[in-house]
């Protein structure tokens, strides 16, 4: 937030201290993290139950933080790290990354180098059991498919070349505080931000998603995801509006990886592998005759091995 706050004209309240568990200097005692801030004269935004009015004015302001995001680029994929008047990308700082006696992944000079070690990172976490998926055998074949594919999302993107934005980590509408005219007051809840390539941090959030329809494998637009484009082109940024419009593809190749995979359903589950083909353009096919091929296909991974061992 001191970032936003410092750089950009983002809407953020203002922190006046803050320390970190293992800060001997901390005002709250060691192993008690702290963050003192400003309170925004707002409350949490309810997207669906906002009017049509309402959400347009919402999408009208929040085209203008994504623009202001995109004046921002950074050279590397990880989190922010402050250097008194100067900020540094390092390391992800996201709990379901961060591996015990390993520290932090990052940073990443590349979408594909970073994609790859999360995807490897939760592979080898659902092998251990530090991820204790309902289904760890299907859970691990999905996630290992993802190394397969996700070169697709990255062709246009070498390494050295690629530019990075600030992304929300949490975008499903209550990190909006609005005031009785829906006038944007602020954006809270940035603690596990990270940066992201162009087209991840500038598709559309959470909150806008069709989700019943989105968990049963559709991967159809909401009626608000299309009018959010629309708006970026009427501010004449066709690229912006280019990330919404695709942005399907990249969002269902990072929903439910690692912990947020662990209570899924069966069908639930079949059901997001299903839109997660659906994106890519692979045929359509039963769960059960993929999971046989892919079985086939990884027989001599030996962390798969080691899973299926366990059974």
């Amino acid at each position: 937030m001191m970032y936003l706050q410092h750089h950009t004209r983002i809407p953020t309240p203002k922190v006046f201290d803050w320390a970190c568990e293992s800060d001997p200097d901390n005002p709250m005692g060691v192993g008690v993290g702290c963050i003192l801030m400003e309170k925004l004269d707002g409350k949490p935004l309810d997207w669906q139950t906002a009017s049509a009015e309402e959400r347009e004015k919402v999408m009208q302001q929040l085209v203008d933080i994504f623009i202001e995001i995109d004046k921002h680029p950074f050279d590397a994929m990880g989190s922010l790290v402050s250097l008194g008047d100067t900020y540094k990308v390092e390391g992800l700082a996201q709990q379901s990354t961060l591996r015990v006696g390993r520290g932090p992944l990052g940073h990443f000079s590349s979408s594909l180098e970073g994609s790859r070690a999360i995807i490897e990172s939760y592979l080898a976490m659902i092998a251990s059991g530090e991820i204790d998926a309902n289904f760890p055998v299907d859970t691990y074949l999905v996630h290992r498919h993802r190394l397969d594919i996700f070169d697709c999302l990255w062709k246009d993107a070498s390494s050295g070349d690629q530019v990075f934005f600030i992304k929300h980590p949490d975008d499903k509408g209550d990190h909006i505080l609005v005031n009785g005219s829906f006038d944007i007051v602020g954006v809270i809840d940035w603690e596990w931000t990270s940066t992201a390539s162009k087209a991840e941090a500038f598709a559309s959030p959470c909150m806008m998603w069709p989700v019943a329809e989105f968990y049963d494998g559709s991967n159809e637009l909401a009626e608000e995801e299309v009018r959010l484009a629309s708006i970026f082109r009427e501010r004449g940024r066709e690229d912006l509006a280019k990330c919404v419009v695709e942005g399907r593809k990249i969002q269902r190749f990072f929903f439910a990886l690692g912990t947020e995979s662990v209570f899924l359903d069966k069908t639930t589950f079949a059901d997001l592998f299903a839109g997660l083909q659906r994106a890519f353009g692979f045929e359509e096919e039963e769960w059960e005759h993929w999971k046989s091929k892919a079985l086939e296909k990884w027989k001599d991974d030996e962390l798969l091995r080691g899973l299926l061992d366990l059974k």
